[in-house]
């Protein structure tokens, strides 16, 4: 409000200078606008160069693709960094060394890593001392997996009762013991009794008839067993191993019995060393015959095996490990 004076009239107020500059014009072009400009210039003749050769995008431009995505090179250019490696062939898979020290062994931890590759909806039986997988078509299990110790081998064995008996967790029903009389086949163990001798309840378990496979008696009480005997000299040597074994059940076979119990051709057995330094494994591959051949004769690839029985075998190891285990037939670190 303006102030009053002495003779009481108001002084007119004071207008004060504003302190806001105003902008200069005319004084220069900024680099922003300059920069857009040449922007533009380049682009407008660009565009121009790619009309007059009916092209939609300038050649220029398209020798700025990355060389690793090109068909080819241009001459006198050297050859870009590659950073994946050329495919090893089928043929040098088995020469490969591999220096089993740079392994994680972390799949090791995993409670099913040594079980061939499975889905939920398959009739998988775990049991404390072994796992089975069972095939209701042919009435056996296709595979029985289990860790054996020199240290459960070395315990005070019980002794057998041959109590054999149908598997109450089958539920489509296992075969039975009746299955097997008259029939002049034996009730051959997948996992062998003489494997679990040390604890009388694993013992038992082991004359369940989902692990129980008709074979020739000469081939059961002749080659096949020698192969178990052979496999619990090496958990000795070892101090650990791995076995998966099973029948080949990959057409249809004469049965036994009321539930027709498939009777197999062939039989396998997998054993596997995974401790470090010297990680290693073999297969074998038997038909259900009597046999006076060595063991060495039926030694085969882990991949043959895949090939015929349609199984996934350590599904959990790094692809390289796998390889190098399942392609390679190595007696030498076996048999010595």
């Amino acid at each position: 409000m303006a102030k009053k004076t002495a003779s009481g009239s108001r002084k007119p107020p004071v207008k004060r200078a504003s302190t806001r500059k105003k902008p200069t014009k005319g004084k220069g072009t900024s680099l922003g606008r300059i920069t857009l400009g040449l922007l533009i210039l380049v682009v407008l003749g660009y565009a121009g160069l790619a009309i007059n050769e009916g092209k939609l995008v300038p050649e220029v431009i398209e020798n700025f693709e990355l060389p690793s995505i090109q068909d080819s090179e241009p001459e006198g250019e050297s050859e870009p960094t590659q950073v994946t490696e050329e495919p090893i062939s089928s043929e040098t898979d088995a020469k490969v060394e591999l220096d089993f020290e740079d392994f994680d062994l972390y799949f090791t931890k995993a409670f099913d890593f040594m079980w061939p590759a499975y889905s939920s909806d398959q009739a998988i039986i775990e049991r404390p001392y072994y796992t089975l997988r069972y095939n209701e078509e042919h009435e056996q299990a296709m595979w029985v997996a289990y860790k054996l110790s020199a240290d459960s081998l070395k315990q005070e064995k019980f002794p057998r009762k041959d109590n054999f008996r149908r598997d109450p967790r089958v539920r489509t029903g296992s075969a039975e013991l009746s299955d097997y009389k008259g029939t002049g086949y034996d009730r051959g163990h997948l996992a062998p009794a003489a494997d679990f001798s040390y604890d009388e309840f694993a013992l038992s378990q082991t004359f369940y008839m989902s692990n129980m496979s008709p074979q020739v008696a000469s081939f059961n009480r002749g080659i096949w067993k020698k192969l178990e005997d052979q496999v619990r000299e090496w958990t000795m040597e070892e101090s650990e191993l791995y076995i998966v074994t099973g029948p080949i059940l990959n057409k249809e076979f004469t049965t036994i019995g009321s539930n027709e119990v498939s009777i197999p051709e062939y039989y396998y057995k997998i054993v596997l060393d995974i401790h470090k330094p010297e990680i290693k494994a073999i297969a074998f591959l038997l038909k259900n015959e009597k046999s006076g051949d060595a063991l060495e004769a039926f030694v085969v690839s882990i991949d043959q095996i895949e090939s015929l029985s349609g199984l996934d075998f350590f599904p959990s190891m790094p692809d390289d490990l796998e390889d190098a285990l399942e392609g390679n037939i190595e007696k030498g670190s076996w048999f010595d």
